[in-house]
């Protein structure tokens, strides 16, 4: 399928993997629209697209009255969305003695309830839409529970389980919706900084670039035989410190 044209609306679009999403979409003609919390990110990312349609919107995903509200004017915006992309996330590693209820409380609300508010009322815009398109973006901590990271995969899990949900229940209506279970990523995202994570890369651990990412993102997008779930993960994701469940069959 063809993107040209197409009208995509993107959470934590000056992220890491959003930034390069956004940058890929918009060299396919598709107009972006960004959401996140940094004006100045978001203005700047804004200005360097090639799109004639520049339009972003700021916004605390830790506040549900902020959430609630920006959905309200992305809907009223734009009467037709083709894409949405929910990459908005939070990582709180830490041991559960020293998690806060605010850490709770910001993680389900940037990484869950975001995505609820933004699909519940961007519904009746995706219908309008040939491509209809809800992609949201899990993690391997959806699937695998993790020490030190009871908080991250709690969101992770619901998330995981909201989409494949979301995804029986309009099954042969619109939107579709899509899943991908994504491992270690080369960026600034969770308590490690790049350099931290080029160090262990160094030392054997693997990571997935952004741009490899995304190429397979919009692969999966252009795909109108796409699957429900993709789950990608580097060679050696589980690095040795802790053993997955084993599957039996």
């Amino acid at each position: 399928m063809k993107l040209k044209g197409k009208i995509a609306v993107i959470t934590g679009a000056t992220g890491g993997i959003g930034r390069e999403l956004v940058e890929s979409l918009d060299k396919e003609g598709v107009t972006c629209v960004l959401v996140g919390r940094n004006k100045d990110k978001l203005e700047q990312l804004s200005k360097s697209l090639d799109s004639p349609i520049k339009k972003y919107y700021v916004g605390d995903f830790s506040s549900d009255n902020q959430i609630a509200d920006l959905a309200k004017k992305v809907a009223k915006e734009f009467s037709r969305v083709d894409l949405l992309v929910n990459l908005a996330g939070i990582g709180v590693y830490k041991l559960f003695e020293n998690v806060t209820y605010k850490d709770w409380q910001d993680s389900l609300n940037i990484g869950v309830t975001s995505a609820y508010f933004l699909t519940r009322q961007l519904l009746p815009n995706l219908q309008r839409s040939d491509l209809a398109l809800v992609l949201n973006v899990g993690s391997g901590a959806g699937i695998y529970g993790m020490p030190g990271r009871s908080v991250y995969s709690m969101t992770k899990f619901a998330f995981r389980g909201m989409t494949l949900s979301l995804a029986e229940e309009f099954r042969g209506f619109k939107p579709d919706f899509c899943l991908i279970t994504l491992g270690s990523v080369l960026t600034e995202f969770g308590p490690m900084t790049l350099e931290d994570k080029y160090e262990q890369m160094q030392a054997g651990k693997a990571y997935f670039t952004p741009e490899w990412v995304v190429k397979k993102f919009v692969e999966i997008i252009k795909d109108p035989k796409r699957e429900t779930e993709y789950t990608l993960f580097p060679s050696n994701y589980f690095g040795g410190k802790w053993n997955p469940p084993k599957i039996i069959s």
